[in-house]
């Protein structure tokens, strides 16, 4: 599914109004996510991304140009690292800065005098402006205040008529997990989990969204592109239980309050293993790919 819409393009960033979107203002994340320790970057290399975070990475990859002319490209996001390969196959004489969330995550690819690799734990990037023909940006796991900060930054970065490819799942994900979390609220008289619940489902943007979002930041020929990506268990507790959940998915829901999240998320592995448990489990997530050049 493609969808493309116009509206009047500006070139400030993004305004108070969209920053203060369903997030928590006194606690900023960090805008590819948290870090990740030495072991939980190789359960990420081993478990998360050859089941996961490679639809999302190679969907990104192959929406770059392809172009053997000598390029300057930015990656940013988890486990970018281990999609260079592929890259350097569509951009054989590019130069590559990569952006990671930890340095653990960085370091899962050999060195390569080609790439560059770095941690980056806040905004702004530490580049200069318009130093880049592409940046790649994929699968942040951070709120909508901090990806919008991050698409502001790769506008600035890239130089005019340069490519942006933003991959990220959408509206509409995860609902095996939303809906545990309701049942949990409903069960226990919680309304303000029910409402953390929508609010959560309401960061991540909708394809229209997303291009709105991208031409108010002076972006232009935005597409967006939409995939259906099924992730199976062999039941429910295996997906309790993995990587996946603990590292990704129960952050997507990371607007529960302290208070509420450990809590919340206890009952979702239980209910999810009981449910499930003599059956496939398989998490849906709708995943979205926006391309988009900056103005010339």
């Amino acid at each position: 599914t493609r969808t493309r819409t116009t509206v009047p393009p500006r070139t400030t960033g993004p305004t108070e109004a969209e920053l203060a979107v369903v997030t928590k203002p006194d606690a900023p994340s960090p805008p590819l996510g948290p870090m990740f320790s030495k072991a939980e970057a190789e359960l990420l290399r081993s478990e998360v991304f050859p089941s996961y975070l490679s639809g999302f990475g190679w969907m990104a990859v192959d929406r770059l140009d392809a172009t053997e002319q000598a390029s300057r490209v930015l990656a940013a996001g988890p486990l970018v690292t281990l999609l260079l390969d592929r890259l350097f196959e569509r951009m054989p004489n590019a130069s590559i800065s990569v952006f990671e969330p930890s340095a653990e995550t960085a370091r899962l690819r050999a060195t390569d005098a080609r790439v560059k690799s770095s941690e980056l734990s806040a905004l702004p990037l530490p580049e200069r402006d318009e130093s880049f023909t592409h940046t790649l940006l994929c699968h942040p796991l951070s709120g909508a205040r901090e990806r919008l900060l991050l698409m502001a930054e790769a506008q600035r970065v890239l130089q005019r008529g340069g490519q942006l490819v933003f991959a990220s799942p959408l509206r509409g994900s995860f609902p095996e997990i939303a809906d545990m979390l309701r049942e949990c609220a409903l069960k226990h008289d919680r309304p303000k989990l029910n409402e953390d619940v929508e609010l959560s489902g309401q960061g991540r943007p909708t394809p229209e969204t997303l291009v709105q979002e991208l031409e108010r930041l002076g972006f232009v020929e935005v597409e967006v592109d939409v995939q259906l990506l099924s992730v199976p268990f062999s039941d429910g507790r295996r997906f309790a239980e993995s990587t996946l959940f603990q590292a990704f998915v129960a952050r997507q829901f990371s607007i529960l309050s302290e208070s509420d999240a450990t809590e919340s998320l206890e009952y979702v592995r239980g209910a999810v293993s009981k449910y499930w448990s003599d059956g496939q489990f398989d998490l849906t997530v709708n995943l979205g790919c926006a391309t988009a050049r900056k103005k010339s």
